[in-house]
C-alpha cells in the first residue's frame, strides 16, 4: 500500500519577492540602528565607569563617527578627548584621555573605553536582530 502527500503552498512566489525587495534594505537599516544604539549605550557605560576629577574628561566622552557603511563594512565608534571640551582647572582642551585608558610610568591604567567597546560589542547582536525582526514585517 503506498499513500502519497501533496503540499501546496500558496503565496510563496509573493513572499520571495517581498523578501527580495525588503531584506537588503532592513538589513542596512538594522546593522546602522544597532551600531547606534550600541555604541549609546557604550557611550553610557564609558562615561559611568570614566574615573572623575573635574568631569571633563567625562563630558568628551562621544559617539564618533556616527554609524555608516563605508566599503563594504559598517563603522561606528567612542571617543574621548578633544571635542571642544577644556577642562576647568587647565584650561586646556581635554588632552589626557588616552593616558587615562592606558596609563603612563606614573599612572596606572583606568580603562573606561575598553570595557565600553566591550559593552557595545555583546550588545550589538541582540539589537540587530530585534530591530530587523521590526523592520521585517511579513503579511
Amino acid at each position: 500500500m503506498s499513500i502519497s502527500l501533496n503540499i501546496e503552498w500558496e503565496g510563496l512566489d509573493r513572499l520571495r519577492r517581498y523578501l527580495a525587495e525588503t531584506i537588503p534594505e532592513a538589513f542596512e537599516k538594522a546593522a546602522l540602528e544597532a551600531l547606534d544604539e550600541a555604541t549609546r549605550r557604550g557611550v553610557d557605560h564609558a562615561k559611568a565607569v570614566a574615573p572623575v576629577d573635574t568631569g571633563a574628561l567625562r563630558k568628551s566622552i562621544r559617539q564618533e563617527p556616527k554609524p555608516r557603511r563605508e566599503d563594504g563594512y559598517y563603522e561606528a565608534g567612542i571617543s574621548a578627548g578633544g571635542g571642544g571640551v577644556v577642562n576647568p582647572r587647565t584650561g586646556r582642551e581635554v588632552d589626557y584621555a588616552g593616558f587615562v585608558e592606558w596609563g603612563t610610568s606614573r599612572a596606572p591604567a583606568q580603562p573606561y573605553l575598553t570595557p565600553a567597546l566591550y559593552e557595545a560589542g555583546e550588545l550589538l547582536p541582540e539589537a540587530f536582530l530585534r530591530i530587523l525582526r521590526r523592520l521585517i514585517k511579513v503579511g
